[in-house]
């Protein structure tokens, strides 16, 4: 039995960090329940170009909101139903839920869930022991909880920002990342773990304030020392270390192939030298010692890209690991990785069939249980797909009351026109409706 077997879980959250941590419950066994609407999705466009990146074969197809690659990747094993929690039905319904669940966890803007009456306080009279776990991006608190923020605005507010890329080109030239997602997702996932231990024990329901900023900053924990103690602050190094030479990406044999090395030592440096064939290189005046290894590491940057630009970058890998020196491919993110003989014999991607999407190898649960003989990996939900089954079977709903809510679009499986905007609402009132 998986550990949070019997748990069930409301999980109103968009994008990434949210979703991330209902997948990262799911994969522990929990029943996570997805709330979405037909007024609003984040599911990509409604009707997308044929032939736009994100889909299968680049073929939207007739329900693109169930076959684009972001949303299948990250919302694994769960169901999904669909409810206007604008509307006084749709709260009625989504309290029925909280009423037999165990959590409700939210990545939606500070105050969001209050404006639709789910508060803390709405959400434990409905059930006064439930977990309830909110995580915007600063946190429920503080002069900054109401500043909107995505992945790489979190990014830049931590400090991450001014860290990445290569000292001779500004901030202007960073690629993207966001990082700050796939920190805050896990950290909820263990926030609420901890609190669904704590509320066995007192019984009591638990709010969780999560700051997705604050989740990140203890990643960049030895940049924020290093100011504390020296009281300057660090510069964009590249691929450079400040106590290891050579450190970097280098080329290989192939079309954009790459290895990483990283020397730590003296010892490791004269192995490096005889794995490249020039021993002589260790004793070297400009490259004996760290110090002078650093002074000079354009020239050993030089000598190492010669030597590797004419061997396969697997070849490198098990030749500078096979004499103890820190070493790995730079593997792409599709045909390399997948073919990775390491994640293959460790079954890390699952062959999943989805009704829309088709049949792909996916990334599967980040662990394992010896209990288990098999990883659960269930397909992404529809939009609205378990409707039925947890609003009719679950809680009970009449056929009639089912039919009636989603007249009213209450609930549905096809989104409205402007709901891939940002919700038909905001469409209304740019073109001057209510």
């Amino acid at each position: 039995m998986r550990p949070l077997t019997g748990i069930r879980v409301l999980e109103v959250a968009e994008i990434w960090a949210g979703p991330y941590c209902g997948t990262l419950l799911g994969d522990m066994g929990a029943e996570i329940v997805k709330v979405e609407s037909v007024q609003r999705i984040s599911r990509g466009p409604i009707r997308p170009r044929p032939g736009s990146p994100g889909y299968p074969d680049g073929e939207p197809g007739e329900r693109p909101w169930n076959r684009v690659a972001n949303f299948n990747a990250i919302n694994r094993n769960k169901m999904a139903v669909t409810l206007d929690l604008t509307r006084p039905e749709g709260v009625d319904v989504f309290l029925d839920l909280v009423a037999g669940s165990d959590v409700v966890v939210s990545n939606y803007s500070f105050g969001v869930m209050e404006k639709f009456g789910l508060g803390f306080d709405a959400l434990r009279h409905a059930r006064p022991d439930v977990v309830v776990a909110f995580m915007p991006g600063y946190g429920n608190t503080g002069p900054y909880k109401s500043i909107r923020s995505m992945g790489m605005s979190i990014d830049a507010i931590s400090g991450h920002s001014a860290l990445r890329g290569y000292p001779d080109l500004d901030l202007s030239r960073l690629s993207p990342v966001h990082h700050p997602d796939a920190v805050g997702g896990v950290t909820a996932a263990f926030a609420i773990c901890t609190a669904i231990h704590q509320r066995a024990r007192s019984g009591k329901s638990q709010f969780v304030d999560i700051s997705q900023s604050e989740a990140f900053i203890p990643h960049l924990g030895e940049v924020f020392l290093e100011y504390e103690l020296t009281g300057k602050t660090r510069e964009r190094r590249g691929n450079r270390h400040p106590a290891m030479a050579p450190h970097g990406a280098y080329p290989c044999e192939g079309e954009d192939a790459w290895v990483t090395i990283a020397v730590r030592t003296d010892s490791e440096w004269s192995a490096l030298c005889e794995v490249i064939g020039d021993p002589g290189l260790a004793g070297d005046h400009r490259f004996a010692t760290l110090e002078n290894r650093l002074q000079h590491h354009d020239e050993i940057d030089d000598v190492l890209s010669r030597w590797t630009s004419q061997h396969n970058y697997q070849r490198v890998t098990e030749l500078l690991q096979a004499r103890g020196i820190p070493a790995g491919p730079v593997l792409d993110c599709c045909a390399a990785t997948f073919d990775d003989p390491h994640l293959q014999e460790r079954r890390y991607f699952d062959t999943i069939q989805h009704p829309d999407a088709g049949t792909h190898p996916m990334s599967g649960p980040i662990w394992k249980l010896h209990s288990e003989s098999e990883s659960r990996h269930e397909p992404a939900p529809g939009l609205g797909q378990h409707n039925e089954y947890v609003l009719g079977e679950v809680l009970g709903i009449t056929r009639e009351r089912l039919d009636s809510l989603e007249r009213d679009n209450v609930i549905g499986t096809v989104p409205l026109e402007g709901a891939d905007m940002g919700g038909v609402r905001r469409a209304n009132r740019a073109a001057g409706g209510s």
